[in-house]
C-alpha cells in the first residue's frame, strides 16, 4: 500500500530492485559454477547447500550483529554452518569489532582442551591481527575470566585489535562436544558509549548485498582452488602453509594436514600417525567444500586424542573408507570414493612426524 509521503515523494523501489538484481544474478552465477565445479553428484548438491549455509553467515555477520553496534556472539560454524575445514569438535563463537572499540568478555573455562581469541582483519591475506590462548590466560580458581579486547595493552588478559580488526573468533576445541562440561562467554562493549541500533535503510542494505555477492563469490572460489589443488596428489597427506591457514581464518596455534581421498570399490585408506605430545590433535572429514560431513547423530566423520585406539607402541592407525572394517579407528565416508581429510594438531611440543598413507583392500 502507497503512503502519502510516498505519492510526493521518491522510493527507493528502483534502488533495492537495483541491487537485488544484480545480487541475484550473482548467485545464479556462483550456483551454476559450483555445479560445473564439483566432482561428483553428491557434491554438486553440497555445492548449493554450501552456498545458501554462506549466505546465512553473512546475513548474521553484517545485518544482524554488525561492527558500531552492541557486540553479541553468534556462531560463525555450527553443526550445520560450516566452511575452511571446520571441525565437528570445535564451538565457533564470533564477535564484530570496531576501530577503536573496547570490550571485556567474561565467562567460565570449562573443562574442554583449549579455547583461543583470534582478532581477524577482513581482506584475503594476513588476515590474523592477534591470538591470546587459555595457556596465556589468568584464570581464577573457580574458573572464571575476564579478557580485555582492544584498547590499550593492559600487561594481562589483553587481546590486542591493532588499528583494523574487524572481528574476533573465541574456539572452543572439545573432546566430547555433546556431554563435556563447556566454556561459557559474555561479551559487553566498554567504549565507545552505545545508542540504539538504527533502522534498516535502502542504502545498508545495497552496500551489504553488494558486499555478500563478492564474498561468497571469493569463499567458493578459494575452497574449490584448495579443493582441485589437492585433487591433483590424491591418497598423500599435504601441509598446509602459514599463507593457507590465514586465508582460511586458521588458528596460528594450529598445524594441519590435508589430504584428499580417491577410492575404487572395495577399496579404503590407511592411515599410519604418530602424533606428538599437544593440547588436542584430531583427524576429520570433510566434502568438496571442506564442510564436516553431518555428524549430529554420532556419525564417525571425525576421531581425536581422546578417542583414537592406540597401537601397543603408541601409534595410531586409521582407515578411511565406506566400508566399516569392524574395529579400530574408522572415518566413514558414507558411499563416496572421494573425500578430504585435515588433519591438526594444536600446540605440538616436537616437530609433527609424517602421516604415512596406504591404500588397501577391504
Amino acid at each position: 500500500m502507497t503512503t502519502d509521503s510516498e505519492t510526493d515523494t521518491e522510493t527507493n523501489e528502483l534502488q533495492l530492485r537495483d541491487a537485488w538484481d544484480a545480487f541475484t544474478e550473482s548467485l545464479k552465477t556462483m550456483g551454476h559454477d559450483a555445479l560445473e565445479s564439483a566432482p561428483t553428484d553428491v557434491e554438486r548438491a553440497d555445492g548449493l547447500r554450501f552456498i545458501l549455509r554462506q549466505l546465512a553467515y553473512r546475513e548474521e555477520q553484517f545485518l544482524e550483529f554488525p561492527s558500531g553496534h552492541k557486540p553479541e556472539l553468534f556462531w560463525a560454524e555450527s553443526p550445520t554452518r560450516k566452511v575452511f575445514a571446520d571441525c565437528p569438535d570445535t564451538i565457533y563463537r564470533q564477535f564484530s569489532v570496531v576501530k577503536g572499540g573496547v570490550y571485556r568478555v567474561t565467562g567460565t573455562r570449562g573443562e574442554s582442551p583449549y579455547i583461543s581469541f583470534t582478532a581477524y582483519r577482513a581482506g584475503a591475506v594476513d588476515r590474523v591481527v592477534a591470538d591470546l590462548h587459555d595457556g596465556e590466560l589468568e584464570i581464577n580458581a573457580d574458573g572464571t575470566l575476564s579478557i580485555t579486547v582492544g584498547g590499550p595493552d593492559t600487561g594481562s588478559n589483553w587481546l590486542d585489535l591493532g588499528e583494523d580488526a574487524a572481528f574476533v573468533i573465541i574456539r572452543e576445541y572439545t573432546h566430547d562436544r555433546v556431554n563435556g562440561v563447556k566454556a561459557t562467554f559474555e561479551v559487553e562493549q566498554v567504549s565507545p558509549e552505545l545508542g540504539h541500533r538504527p533502522e534498516l535503510d535502502a542504502d545498508r542494505i545495497t552496500s551489504f548485498l553488494g558486499l555478500l555477492g563478492m564474498g561468497l563469490s571469493w569463499v567458493n572460489d578459494a575452497t574449490v582452488r584448495l579443493s582441485a589443488e589437492l585433487r591433483l596428489r590424491p591418497n598423500i597427506m599435504n601441509e598446509a602453509g602459514a599463507d593457507l591457514v590465514s586465508e582460511m581464518a586458521g588458528t596460528p596455534h594450529n598445524h594441519y594436514q590435508l589430504c584428499y581421498v580417491q577410492l575404487e570399490p572395495g577399496q579404503a585408506l590407511e592411515l599410519e600417525l604418530n602424533p606428538p605430545t599437544c593440547r588436542y590433535w584430531s583427524v576429520h572429514l570433510n566434502n568438496w567444500w571442506l564442510e564436516s560431513p553431518e555428524f549430529r547423530d554420532g556419525q564417525s566423520v571425525c576421531i581425536n586424542d581422546a578417542q583414537a585406539e592406540r597401537e601397543p607402541d603408541g601409534t595410531v592407525k586409521m582407515l578411511v573408507g565406506p566400508d566399516d572394517p569392524g574395529t579400530g579407528n574408522w572415518l566413514d565416508t558414507k558411499g563416496r570414493t572421494e573425500t578430504i581429510l585435515l588433519a591438526r594438531y594444536l600446540l605440538p611440543e616436537n616437530e609433527l612426524p609424517p602421516i604415512i598413507t596406504n591404500i588397501i583392500n577391504i
